[in-house]
């Protein structure tokens, strides 16, 4: 999905499609400050997607002389470090630290979760299955609406995120949605 089409269908959701619109498509009107502000809620949705509700997975393989694999060098910023196998696909084992894992020496294969890389209105959502475009955009409406401060059109677009989310989720097991609490 292309960020800019969810950016245009949440823009539909809250009644500002034609400035945002205008200014996507034709850079005319006064639609760019909605349009930044969308684009971040973009990114704020979907980092809190990969984050708590629906991890993205990836694995790299790797080449150590001593064991230590930085994740500076993993080509996502990993959230959570799943396994580690041998060239072979046996599990092998590893070691936490700040900075890097400590494994076995040579050739392994690193699997973990990571948080997508920040974009802009031209790029492409990491999420491929079970997250839609119109999810996405509820759960833009709701950040949207909680960053101008209109509360309860808030409530009313977190509602049908969350809703949306619990969908997502249903085909996996043991996922529960946790429940917001508003102080």
């Amino acid at each position: 999905m292309k960020v800019k089409d969810a950016v245009l269908q949440a823009a539909k959701h809250l009644g500002i499609y034609d400035s945002v619109e205008g200014y996507l498509e034709r850079n005319v009107g006064s639609g760019k400050a909605d349009a930044e502000r969308l684009v971040d809620c973009f990114n704020t949705v979907e980092n809190e997607l990969a984050f708590d509700y629906l991890p993205l997975y990836m694995e790299d393989e790797m080449q150590s002389q001593t064991g230590q694999i930085y994740f500076s060098e993993l080509s996502e910023s990993a959230v959570r470090i799943l396994g580690v196998e041998d060239e072979w696909g046996n599990s092998i084992p590893f070691r936490l630290f700040p900075a890097y894992l400590k494994t076995q020496p040579g050739k392994v294969r690193v699997k973990f979760t990571y948080t997508p890389k920040r974009k802009d209105v031209d790029g492409e959502s990491d999420f491929t299955l079970n997250v839609s475009e119109r999810l996405i955009s509820y759960g833009m409406a709701a950040e949207y609406c909680v960053n101008r401060g209109m509360f309860t059109e808030a409530a009313v677009w977190d509602k049908k995120y969350k809703d949306g989310i619990v969908a997502a989720c249903s085909g996996q097991k043991g996922k529960r949605l946790r429940s917001r609490r508003w102080v």
